[in-house]
């Protein structure tokens, strides 16, 4: 979803996707009610999320995966391809890693219900952390420059917040090569890859070991979640999949592999470390 505010007359964003009255009507899944328990519980702490309506199991589904339909409340703001150009910033990045680090935080007081459906098997984390799965810029609400919400939670899970970081990095570093991160990114110019990693691990306020491995195993990760998901006939994965979005995945995976010492961290060489 995307915008700048308030709507009052139907918007079709996608087949699956419409805005109408301030209102977002979605595919729902096996999982949506179980993210809908977290939205609320993320909407009374303050957060900026869209706020759960309605579930509807009884509407025609649009894909083969869906249950029904969802209903949640229009969240303003720019997302979707608009915010590139806004996580290009420091203050942009910055903002990025404040609010997946308060979301996380805001999640460690909620308990899912004793029947919570994923759209993946969540991973064992003592912090009890539940992530958002896919916090791209463009599921990231940016008001002023600044990210202050998270839209799209369906691939909502606990795991680790590394999970969730890794994910983040990949695409606001980004692991991608220049001219792509030029035409499709938002920068004017090639990104320092390694002071951007810095500057949001030190907004997010941790100092991860192998943090280029993690981004990489994490890029990974999402291509196997892709193919899983266009396997189960959600879209519009199983569109991506078919049009070739996965070799697209690849290519940028081998060239980070290839050019991984623009990520790495620059060793520290002094007698002390200091």
């Amino acid at each position: 979803m995307s915008g700048t505010g308030g709507r009052r007359r139907e918007v079709v964003t996608s087949d699956r996707v419409r805005i109408d009255g301030g209102l977002v009507r979605r595919p729902a899944y096996p999982w949506t009610a179980t993210v809908h328990d977290l939205l609320r519980h993320l909407h009374a702490a303050g957060f900026v999320v869209p706020e759960p309506v309605a579930l509807d199991t009884t509407a025609p589904a649009s894909d083969g995966a869906a249950i029904g339909v969802e209903t949640v409340r229009f969240v303003p703001g720019v997302s979707g391809a608009d915010a590139w150009r806004l996580q290009a910033t420091d203050e942009g990045l910055r903002s990025a890693a404040r609010l997946l680090r308060q979301v996380h935080e805001a999640t460690w007081s909620w308990t899912p219900p004793a029947d919570a459906v994923w759209a993946f098997p969540p991973a064992a984390d003592p912090s009890g952390t539940v992530c958002h799965g896919d916090p791209g810029p463009w599921n990231m609400v940016w008001r002023d420059g600044q990210a202050v919400g998270l839209i799209d939670w369906d691939l909502a899970r606990p795991a680790p917040a590394l999970d969730d970081i890794a994910y983040a990095l990949d695409y606001l570093a980004p692991f991608r090569g220049d001219e792509d991160s030029v035409r499709w990114h938002g920068f004017d110019t090639p990104p320092d890859r390694r002071m951007r990693i810095r500057v949001f691990l030190d907004a997010y306020g941790i100092d991860p070991p192998a943090i280029v491995d993690t981004i990489l195993a994490r890029r990974r990760a999402t291509a196997d979640e892709l193919r899983s998901l266009a396997a189960r006939g959600v879209e519009p994965q199983r569109t991506w999949v078919a049009e070739g979005f996965l070799e697209t995945s690849e290519r940028h995976l081998a060239w980070s592999v290839e050019h991984r010492a623009l990520m790495e961290p620059v060793p520290d060489k002094s007698p002390n470390g200091c």
